[in-house]
């Protein structure tokens, strides 16, 4: 099949089928939230993690009760076995409805619910040792950055910028060189021999992947701490075996080489971000029924 299909209002239908009106509030007015759910092996990846996200991000915008209704653990398999697709994502949004163009909650209204699958293709070992680059930018998102709201334009400005520098993802960067996220993942550091990233605040997204990262990495006994570090701690660091990676729900965990003009690990991956990735890889396989990948260390030859 690896038709795409979409759930919009409680109906299923071909994604390029569905209409949303001129007026909805998610369009006009970036009213309302999403997710990203990764899919493997034909199976949601931590799908009861993104659901309570999904409720608190909700709550935060007094819009809980547009779930109502919409049963996702129902609906999101559904769409996964009518489209065939094995390997890639769900996309859930949520907005306040269609109402007439105004800042204030309309009286009345019904919600915007939607979901759509769609292949992608999952990092691979060449593309995992190969590592991504880094472009600082300044924070200049609204304060609220814990909610997964459709508000993206200072990301998608971030990510224009640091593509046109020649790097793979932004990073945002707060008062005094404060390293807080990247355009659409969370950002960890190995410094001096301990697992650090930003703690949980309204500054940066509580990623469902970096919720992982610190499980697994705790779990194996590497020393960890939710404590920002800065552009400079880890210019410093580069000189004694610094690393950094990025984690996300469709890049898993990537291994930074280069932030900015500062290069990490003489541009290849740290053993502790492949230890972590390999860890990681082993975890989702098990979880969704697949026998355990090969280490992505083994393939450093190919790189």
């Amino acid at each position: 099949m690896n038709d795409e299909w979409l759930y919009l209002n409680g109906s299923f239908l071909p994604l390029t089928e569905g209409r949303i009106a001129v007026e909805d509030r998610g369009f006009q007015l970036g009213d309302g939230v999403y997710e990203v759910v990764k899919v493997m092996n034909g199976r949601l990846v931590w799908w009861e993690d993104h659901c309570e996200r999904l409720r608190r991000n909700l709550r935060e915008i007094s819009l809980l009760q547009a779930l109502d209704g919409h049963p996702f653990d129902e609906v999101l398999p559904e769409l996964i076995r009518r489209s065939g697709i094995r390997d890639g994502m769900v996309y859930l949004q949520v907005t306040r409805g269609c109402a007439p163009r105004d800042f204030f909650f309309p009286e009345s209204f019904q919600p915007t619910v939607l979901a759509y699958v769609r292949s992608v293709s999952l990092p691979q070992a060449k593309e995992i040792l190969t590592g991504v680059a880094l472009h600082p930018v300044e924070d200049l998102r609204w304060a609220r950055s814990d909610i997964k709201s459709t508000n993206l334009l200072a990301a998608v400005l971030a990510k224009e910028e640091a593509r046109k520098a020649g790097a793979d993802e932004a990073l945002f960067v707060g008062p005094g060189g404060i390293v807080r996220e990247g355009g659409s993942a969370n950002v960890f550091a190995v410094l001096d021999g301990v697992l650090r990233t930003h703690p949980l605040n309204n500054r940066i997204l509580p990623g469902v992947t970096r919720k992982h990262v610190l499980e697994i990495a705790r779990r194996e006994g590497y020393p960890t701490e939710e404590r920002a570090f800065t552009l400079e701690e880890l210019r410093a660091g580069a000189k004694s075996g610094a690393e950094a990676f990025i984690a996300s729900t469709l890049k898993d965990i990537m291994p930074v080489v280069k932030v900015g003009d500062i290069v990490l690990g003489e541009g290849r991956p740290g053993p502790i971000t492949l230890q972590l990735v390999d860890l990681m890889r082993r975890e989702q396989a098990a979880l969704v029924g697949l026998e355990p990948p090969a280490p992505v260390a083994s393939k450093l030859r190919e790189v």
